[in-house]
């Protein structure tokens, strides 16, 4: 019981840290991405509107703070994560007139990853006897 145990914790700490470094990497690309085009172009860029833009800012950004969140709090940070990416997601369905789902699967799905993984990386199995 105690080999399953110690197992358990190392596929903990290995979930955490990838989530972690794709939660960097993701969130690094996006807010790169974000900030540059704000720079360039400014928000009326994204989806012609600068409302849409401010909204998108706001997402992706509190996004990357859940990811440095999760440095302290990887279940509290990895749920907060999960459901602002869903959100994400709904947003950008809305919001975007052309391709969707590739927007959505882009955009949305790898910060909902990485939230799940946080979350996994928590779990507290044990192996039940009985």
């Amino acid at each position: 019981m105690g080999t399953y145990m110690v197992e358990n914790e190392k596929q903990n700490s290995t979930l955490n840290w990838v989530a972690r470094i794709a939660g960097l990497v993701i969130s690094a690309i996006w807010m790169y991405d974000l900030i540059s085009t704000i720079v360039d172009k400014g928000f009326m860029h994204f989806y012609h509107q600068a409302s849409t833009g401010v909204i998108l800012f706001l997402l992706i950004t509190s996004l990357s703070i859940g990811v440095l969140l999760a440095w302290r709090l990887p279940l509290l940070a990895g749920k907060f994560i999960a459901v602002l990416s869903v959100l994400l997601s709904l947003f950008v369905y809305f919001s975007d007139e052309g391709a969707r789902l590739i927007a959505i699967l882009y955009k949305g799905l790898p910060f909902f990853l990485v939230g799940l993984l946080f979350i996994q990386s928590q779990s507290s199995t044990t192996k039940k006897e009985g």
